[in-house]
């Protein structure tokens, strides 16, 4: 008869210990549990948490409950003390959402004349069945981040087997910035689980294409596009012009057409979205002189930095680009000033900088044994990193946004420190070697 891990106690306990704590936050409002609840069942469906394998569940089950108490607990301290975080743009996303939601209530239709429009409408959208409760929408964002390391660790499940995958969704579950992030009033949460739900989709079409799976990722793609444009954008075009070279395993035939249905998708979704065919609009406005100028705009206040440059010509833009990638990837450096951002962020950048020495590890071991997803994950953080690299001026904002590229690269370094070695360079060649001389 087949054997299960025995079940501790720690699961009831962490269970009790997060009922307790989220009805003592939402106590006098019965429908905010079925929001909750469904909000909750929706993410859990799309992250596809029925499918943890059965002799991971109590392990993983463990994780999910302790990264949402975690997040739970943060919630609790930020409205119990006065702290920063509580002075963060959350605050006007909470005031606009309810302001529109009240609006909606009154018969009256709210038009918000912004690219990044999605977030107002989703408090209000909240706000408009639960009432102006911004501590529910913290709760939501809590259980969506933690679904985007559900995400992570089915993606890392397919490439790297059962053991990195639990590393890869310990390591964003718990990295420090996103249990922050996803358990505030912010866009994060969401943008990082359609960044990741897109790429495990695109992991199961290199594998085996479905049309069902293209679906979804044009329906994800809506959403990402409507709380920051130029991230759907650009995850689009990725999309579109890497499964050529990725979808190694079909006949080039096959690829090639597989490839057109793709760009034809991503294409529409982003010009019913507003910016033409595969975003055709936005790039063509887009060069060296916007960067610039979106560069400059945001070299503000105490954590900003690189205030002047100069990317007039394509080689200006060269000379700072090692400037920028080092900031992107290394900052805030320890010896920088910036106050609360640096006694927060400095223990999580001395773990990021031991993480980073796993990641050329990780890389290597996955392009022997999954080339093609390999390729992807690499375009798509590489795209990302380019971007942020040269656009961003102010470490706030680079804090923030770094977890998108940070979060798929937690499946290389998990892959780098605790894969197992399925192939190795010398390995292949002697593979090679064998086959023709046999």
């Amino acid at each position: 008869m087949e054997k299960h891990p025995e079940r501790s106690a720690l699961e009831p306990i962490l269970f009790l210990a997060l009922a307790v704590i989220a009805s003592l936050l939402v106590y006098d409002k019965m429908v905010i549990f079925a929001v909750v609840i469904l909000f909750a069942a929706v993410v859990f469906f799309l992250a596809d948490g029925y499918r943890i394998p059965r002799e991971e569940s109590s392990v993983m089950w463990k994780l999910i409950l302790s990264a949402l108490l975690v997040r739970i607990v943060f919630i609790v301290y930020t409205l119990a003390f006065d702290n920063p975080f509580m002075r963060a743009d959350g605050i006007t996303y909470a005031l606009m959402g309810g302001s529109i939601a009240e609006a909606w209530h009154e018969g009256r239709h709210v038009v918000i004349h912004k690219l990044n429009y999605g977030y107002y409408y989703y408090n209000a959208f909240i706000f408009y069945i639960t009432g102006y409760h911004p501590t529910v929408v913290r709760l939501i964002n809590s259980i969506i981040g933690v679904g985007a390391a559900l995400n992570l660790y089915f993606i890392s499940l397919r490439l790297s087997g059962r053991k990195a995958a639990k590393f890869t969704f310990a390591l964003a579950a718990f990295f420090p910035s996103f249990i922050v992030w996803s358990a505030l009033n912010l866009k994060e949460s969401i943008i990082v689980f359609c960044i990741t739900y897109i790429t495990k989709k695109i992991m199961e079409i290199i594998s085996e294409f479905r049309i069902s799976n293209l679906i979804a990722i044009a329906i994800a793609l809506l959403p990402l596009v409507a709380l920051r444009f130029y991230v759907g954008i650009l995850v689009g075009i990725v999309l579109a012009f890497t499964f050529v070279i990725s979808g190694n395993n079909f006949r080039w035939d096959r690829r090639i057409s597989y490839t057109l249905l793709i760009l034809f998708v991503a294409g529409v979704v982003l010009l019913q979205m507003g910016y033409g065919f595969l975003g055709k609009d936005y790039v063509a406005s887009q060069s060296l002189e916007t960067i610039e100028q979106q560069h400059k705009a945001g070299a503000i206040g105490d954590s900003s930095y690189a205030e002047d440059v100069d990317f007039s010509s394509p080689i200006g833009a060269m000379k700072y680009l090692p400037k920028g990638l080092f900031y992107f990837v290394f900052g805030p450096l320890p010896w920088q000033s910036g106050g609360y951002l640096k006694i927060i962020s400095l223990p999580e950048m001395l773990m990021l900088y031991i993480l980073y020495l796993y990641v050329m590890r990780g890389v290597s071991r996955l392009w022997c044994s999954r080339h093609g997803e390999c390729m992807f994950l690499i375009i798509l953080i590489s795209s990302f990193t380019l971007i942020y690299a040269l656009g961003g001026s102010n470490m706030g904002g680079i804090y923030r946004v770094r977890f998108q590229v940070l979060s798929l690269l937690f499946i290389f370094i998990s892959h780098g420190m605790v894969g197992q070695v399925q192939y190795n360079w010398l390995q292949i060649i002697r593979d090679r070697v064998k086959l023709r001389s046999g």
